[in-house]
């Protein structure tokens, strides 16, 4: 009987359990190019709400930002891109976990990716492309932890942490003119937490999972499909979706984001313009 009731009382603290997500996944930055001097700017509204947030507070957590990419075909295969994203989150922990009675913790995220790589058809008619991309990533990942504690005292916490990221992304996107094209990307993404700074006792930390987070590189692996859509009568403009997954493959223990959703807007500016001149002129 005590093994049940041991074995209940860990489940049960295991279903109260509400993380603090040391880490978020960006969106693909998946430019589809086919030959020099082909362009993107995407703008996209991305959202990661993760579904173990807890079941009384679920329909009040919020992840959502923007991820805004840029890349350029500099020959006929090499390209540069970049990348900016941001996420502002919020959850509620109603569990009264770890002395907590009740948080609202808050997320603001922002990172910046710079990277080159290398485009190439793999059949005749350009309708099947392979790309790799890799680089670097740098910015601020923080969060607020406010609430009351069993005793009904009000508490305040914070953890922020510089990030710096190694990551390598190949693709293979199947493309029809500039109708369609549809991807299949992987990232392999190696994270290091710098410069940690929290008020977060250590039995807090441990509890949370936050303890060891800037010991070492964590290494995720990640997934996505990427679709766009254009319009025949408006070249160099497309909608695009992606859906994004996130695993932790090292033997770091940490919270983190394992879904990411985005939608948006692409422009090739070039190609655009060529486009509204052509039809304005006919």
């Amino acid at each position: 009987m005590r093994l049940v009731f041991a074995s209940l009382a860990i489940v049960s603290l295991a279903a109260c359990y509400t993380p603090r997500f040391a880490y978020s996944p960006t969106a693909h930055n998946v430019p589809v190019l086919a030959e020099k001097n082909d362009s993107k700017l995407g703008i996209n509204y991305s959202t990661n709400a993760d579904a173990r947030a807890t079941e009384n507070s679920y329909d009040r957590n919020k992840a959502r930002g923007a991820d805004i990419q840029a890349a350029y075909a500099i020959t006929q295969h090499i390209g540069v891109q970049a990348s900016y994203f941001t996420r502002k989150e919020t959850t509620y922990d109603n569990s009264a976990d770890f002395g907590f009675d009740s948080s609202v913790i808050r997320y603001k995220r922002n990172l910046i990716e710079l990277g080159a790589g290398y485009f190439t058809p793999i059949n005749e008619n350009k309708k099947v492309m392979f790309q790799v991309f890799g680089g670097v990533g740098f910015g601020r990942y923080t969060f607020t932890d406010n609430g009351k504690d069993n005793n009904q005292l009000l508490y305040s916490r914070f953890h922020n942490a510089d990030i710096f990221k190694y990551y390598l992304e190949p693709a293979i996107s199947f493309r029809s003119k500039e109708v369609f094209a549809a991807s299949l990307s992987t990232r392999f993404s190696v994270v290091k937490f710098r410069n940690v700074q929290t008020n977060y006792s250590q039995v807090e930390k441990q509890d949370y999972k936050l303890d060891s987070i800037n010991r070492y590189a964590s290494v995720f692996f990640e997934p996505a499909f990427v679709n766009s859509y254009g319009f025949n009568k408006l070249p160099g403009l497309r909608l695009e979706y992606q859906l994004g997954l996130s695993f932790l493959m090292s033997r770091q223990i940490m919270d983190y984001r394992t879904f990411n959703f985005s939608v948006g807007l692409l422009f090739d500016i070039p190609k655009l313009i060529k486009g509204i001149n052509n039809k304005n002129n006919n």
